[in-house]
């Protein structure tokens, strides 16, 4: 497996089944063009986000689309597709996206974002999210986009067949001393400012309740932790 660097990482809006062509389009096209500077016959590569990073020319350009043709394939494993981050909806805008930000850099390709009863405010701005995301992928070069779901409350968590672990502070069981079979599919469900009521608790109704550190951490610092664990 080959992983590469120091290059502009683009996200590819088609490609033909025989994986021959790609093209850039919209935000992708402006960004190589006018930002780039990107001309024919210039070497630009670009992801697929399901597991594959395009090594191409740039073929021809038109009015808002760059032809490329391809002319190597990169392959790559998704390390962290057993493990969904379930993240609150937080009160600070910044510190959520920070959070959605840093795990996609990490390697994190699963989201469910959801609404508490402290969760302040009760909607997402999917086309913030999908944006944060795309750009945290590139960034990061890494080749898989992450996929979003939403919860309108907790109870949702119930209906899961899977690992469901629930962060909390009080408990004796310490996360880094777990061990994963990855086998499984795990869920990782995090508290919003204040935490979970004991409400919520029972009807998450967790497989299992860790402890993250000695002290109370911020609920993106605690989210952020974990993916660095496990990547």
């Amino acid at each position: 497996m080959e992983y590469l660097s120091n290059i502009e990482l683009y996200f590819c809006s088609s490609l033909t089944k025989d994986e021959k062509t790609f093209q850039l389009a919209d935000e992708e096209f402006h960004h190589a063009i006018k930002v780039m500077r990107n001309k024919v016959g210039d070497k630009i590569y670009a992801t697929d986000g399901k597991g594959k990073i395009y090594e191409g020319l740039v073929n021809s350009i038109e009015k808002k689309t760059l032809f490329v043709d391809v002319i190597k394939s990169f392959s790559y494993k998704n390390r962290l597709e057993q493990f969904t981050f379930c993240i609150p909806n937080l009160r600070n805008t910044d510190r959520f996206k920070f959070a959605l930000e840093k795990c996609t850099e990490l390697g994190v390709t699963n989201f469910v974002l959801f609404n508490s009863e402290r969760s302040v405010s009760k909607g997402f701005n999917t086309d913030r999210i999908n944006k944060i995301l795309l750009s945290a992928m590139k960034q990061s070069l890494q080749a898989f986009l992450p996929k979003v779901e939403k919860y309108d409350s907790v109870i949702k968590f119930n209906d899961l067949k899977a690992e469901k672990i629930l962060f909390e502070q009080t408990s004796d069981s310490k996360f880094i001393n777990q061990k994963f079979d990855l086998t499984k599919q795990y869920y990782f469900i995090f508290g919003a400012d204040g935490g979970f009521s004991q409400k919520e608790i029972l009807e998450i109704n967790p497989t299992l309740t860790l402890n993250l550190a000695l002290n109370r951490l911020r609920a993106e610092t605690a989210i952020i932790k974990v993916a660095s664990i496990i990547s």
